[in-house]
């Protein structure tokens, strides 16, 4: 697709949930030794992985805590809007450790009824952090997140923060003074609001294409226009949205620096077919629509296969959304 390729690496490297559960059983993602190997051969920079895995277990004090878990905590919601017949903008309360840890983008929660068991639990991404305050959209069309809805409950268990909701996050932050078209659309618009908040920091110019998808509404483009970004709604997204894309490809005063893509899988391919087209090779960030059921890893039901045949955690693996397409796919 592009010159500049990303690297794979894990979303929660040298954070506070480093060395994971994964390097207890010598899966790690990016420590060669605590994945059974005999050699130290990684590419990380910072501080050594392995090292923090071995003083972990030395120190006394962290004996029960070796590998740290997500926050998890019992809250209150109330609807904000109901966007459609099952969709619902939803805020709840929540500590301020867990509201600083949500606050990037990509960040996203596990939710549930108190009452229910724990593979209850569902993703959902993060569209606002505002006073220790999270804003979600849910769309309830599952057995999962219809429960929340059910009996007259308000009451939901909020665990978190993740961060792998998006993909070439790196891009988002490292941009500046650039040109940027984000696509959003159905229920990849509540993502894209806190990436175009970030982009907007950097000093960069923002267009949106917008299309109410399957939620059946534009959304945020109230809180985009106040953000001072030049907003096109369309109605479809295919029949509309991609068509304006590829003009925008095409005229040298509107072509962008870095492409944003919030929505399904269907419009990455969209977006990366228009610019093969156009013959152009950009970076693009993507929303992240993997199945997920642990967040850590571990169940491996996030695992996607690349084009070159790796297979990738997508819950903890941050990469190019590129390196899951084949031709195939861009022919759909």
């Amino acid at each position: 697709m592009h010159n500049t390729e990303l690297p794979l690496r894990c979303v929660d490297i040298n954070s506070l949930y480093c060395p994971c559960l994964l390097a207890d059983t010598n899966h790690c993602i990016s420590c060669s030794h605590l994945k059974g190997e005999d050699l130290c051969d990684c590419n990380w920079a910072g501080v050594c992985i392995l090292y923090e895995k071995q003083w972990q277990s030395k120190n006394k004090m962290r004996q029960s805590e070796d590998s740290p878990i997500r926050i998890e905590i019992e809250s209150k919601f109330t609807i904000k809007e109901k966007i459609s017949d099952n969709t619902y903008w939803l805020e709840m309360p929540i500590s301020q450790e867990l509201a600083e840890g949500l606050n990037k983008i990509g960040s996203f929660v596990f939710l549930r009824c108190p009452q229910d068991p724990q593979f209850y639990h569902f993703p959902v991404g993060v569209m606002k952090i505002e006073n220790n305050n999270l804003q979600v959209v849910i769309e309830a069309v599952g057995p999962k997140s219809s429960r929340i809805f059910q009996e007259d409950n308000n009451c939901v268990l909020v665990r978190g923060p993740y961060y792998n909701g998006v993909f070439g996050q790196p891009w988002i932050d490292k941009i500046a003074n650039s040109k940027i078209i984000l696509l959003a659309g159905g229920i990849g618009q509540p993502p894209a609001l806190p990436i175009v908040q970030k982009l907007g920091r950097n000093q960069n110019q923002v267009t949106a294409i917008l299309a109410p998808g399957k939620t059946g509404k534009v959304f945020i483009e109230r809180e985009l226009m106040e953000a001072g970004i030049m907003v096109t709604t369309v109605t479809s997204m295919r029949v509309a949205g991609l068509p304006l894309l590829k003009k925008l490809f095409q005229s040298r005063t509107t072509c962008p620096d870095l492409v944003v893509s919030a929505g399904p899988d269907e419009l990455h391919y969209g977006v990366i077919a228009a610019m093969q087209e156009a013959g152009i090779n950009l970076p693009m960030a993507a929303t992240n629509n993997s199945v997920m059921c642990c967040g850590e890893g571990i169940c491996g039901s996030c695992e996607r296969e690349t084009n070159d045949h790796q297979l990738i955690r997508t819950c903890k693996v941050q990469t190019d959304f590129a390196r899951f397409v084949s031709d195939k796919e861009l022919k759909m």
